[in-house]
């Protein structure tokens, strides 16, 4: 590809009208989905406290709400005195056009109705459609938490707590791909479970490996947050990366666009089969993004991917900025590890580059640079042997997660064969899980400092990232900009000779 035109001092203001007319577009887009995504139906706001019977879709995979359930059900009836009556319009009678209408994704009058039910549902699935009734309100705001704007930007209007469920029907036709992801996804646990005997270690496997933090105990957890490995039960884009690279290299035999087309493909459905939350599809989009250059032999800097991605998905859902939890830390994590994760080695030069121990320390540092004040934000604490615990355990987390992965695998042939890989899993999350107990028994491994206010937290990005950028651009950016130059120049002198 030639990047010879993006040197020339002409084509300067090209590239700023680009510029401009890429952010004014996109805060277009992010004021009329910004309106999208707050609107409530003013049919369901009329029954705000009120005893209401609703019918409609699981879309999320139920999760534990104490006793009980927590249910994101996509509702498209209300019933009045006994009489059924449809609340989400459609665009056109066409799934297709409904599908390509503007008005499906700017028009606030269509947005799809979702509310969440906390409910004792034991049968209750992804997918199945239910009827549910209880008491319709309003996503409360607390002085620790907002769950207003938190429900808001997973798309949940209203919730209702205690809610009874009433009847359930079949799994609804439109959700089988999902289901069946999901299906598979809990079978590769229980064989996990199978494998590995002890709870907390099968927990942690397939906590690193697909499921998140979910089945850790809360003991566990609290370890594990204690001593600032918490991330590694988080599903990250750490997973969704790791999994992008095996799927492409198992299929680097086939020809590059082909390869690209089942890569994307494998990608997407993993996504979706972990639950698709912000972290992952931010992820997503830069693998696809590296696919999609490798395929047509582009350059393309993480940067450029990360800021790609962030941009995406804020015109998708512009509330994830302030309202998502997960993105905040996902996004300024990535991008400290992006600006600040090479650039940082060379100020740690006097530790060695054996065993990686050089990379995850200057890639601790810079992540925790970049996540310290929205940490502070959500917790008010800070781990004070974060780094410590990273640095002696993040090297093993891919081979924790490959062992857990063929232990699974070679499960579903024969039992017995996969106690090997178990026993391997069984040392390295054992380990694991003896590094976080013990780090989080210190005196003072956890630091009260307070919760920091928003504009804590912009003041310390605006003097954080100029020199992050500084940095990345000495040690990064330039340096292969250089080399581009370099080329074009000397290709350009040898034309000029010939």
């Amino acid at each position: 590809m030639n990047f010879d035109w993006y040197y020339k001092k002409k084509s300067k203001k090209t590239i700023f009208a680009i510029w401009f007319f890429v952010i004014i577009l996109s805060s277009i887009l992010i004021y009329f989905r910004y309106n999208f995504v707050v609107y409530r139906s003013g049919f369901l706001m009329d029954r705000v406290d009120r005893e209401v019977s609703l019918s409609g879709v699981i879309t999320a995979e139920p999760s534990d709400f104490g006793f009980k359930k927590s249910l994101t059900v996509e509702i498209d009836e209300i019933r009045i005195n006994g009489q059924e009556i449809f609340i989400n319009p459609k665009s056109s009678d066409s799934m297709l056009l409904d599908f390509l209408s503007p008005r499906r994704y700017f028009d606030s009058q269509f947005r799809k109705n979702k509310v969440r039910v906390i409910a004792s549902c034991g049968g209750c699935d992804f997918g199945q459609r239910i009827d549910f009734s209880g008491t319709l309100s309003l996503p409360k705001k607390t002085d620790d938490f907002d769950s207003n704007i938190f429900l808001l930007s997973r798309g949940i209007q209203f919730e209702i707590v205690n809610g009874r469920v009433n009847k359930i029907y079949n799994l609804d036709s439109v959700y089988k791909l999902e289901s069946a992801l999901y299906g598979f996804k809990n079978l590769f646990v229980e064989k996990i479970k199978t494998v590995l005997t002890n709870r907390e270690e099968a927990a942690l496997g397939a906590g690193i490996l697909i499921t998140g933090k979910g089945e850790l105990s809360k003991k566990t957890l609290e370890d594990f947050k204690r001593a600032g490995l918490v991330h590694m039960v988080v599903l990250s884009g750490f997973n969704v990366s790791i999994v992008s690279e095996v799927i492409i290299s198992l299929l680097s035999f086939l020809p590059k666009m082909i390869a690209g087309i089942f890569g994307s493909i494998g990608i997407v459905l993993f996504c979706i089969m972990v639950g698709g939350g912000a972290t992952v599809i931010r992820s997503m989009i830069m693998s696809l993004i590296g696919v999609f250059a490798q395929v047509f032999d582009l350059k393309h800097s993480a940067l450029q991917a990360v800021l790609v991605a962030g941009m995406l998905m804020i015109i998708q859902n512009p509330l994830i900025i302030i309202g998502d939890p997960s993105f905040q830390l996902s996004f300024a994590c990535t991008l400290g590890l992006i600006l600040l994760g090479n650039s940082a080695k060379h100020f740690f030069s006097f530790i060695p580059i054996k065993f990686g121990l050089r990379e995850v320390v200057s890639s601790s540092v810079a992540v925790q640079i970049f996540s310290l004040p929205l940490l502070l934000k959500f917790s008010g604490a800070v781990s004070t042997y974060g780094i410590f615990a990273n640095i002696i355990v993040v090297p093993l987390i891919p081979f924790a997660m490959l062992s857990v992965f063929f232990a699974g695998s070679v499960c579903f042939i024969n039992q017995n064969l996969s106690m090997v890989f178990g026993l391997v899993s069984h040392f390295l999350l054992g380990y694991i899980l003896f590094v976080a107990k013990y780090i989080s028994e210190f005196d003072g491994a956890m630091v009260e400092i307070g919760k920091t206010s928003d504009l804590f937290i912009v003041c310390w990005y605006v003097i954080v990232i100029p020199p992050s950028f500084m940095l990345y651009n000495k040690f990064s950016g330039n340096t292969n900009n250089q080399k581009i130059r370099n080329i074009t120049e000397d290709s350009h002198k040898k034309i000029h000779q010939d």
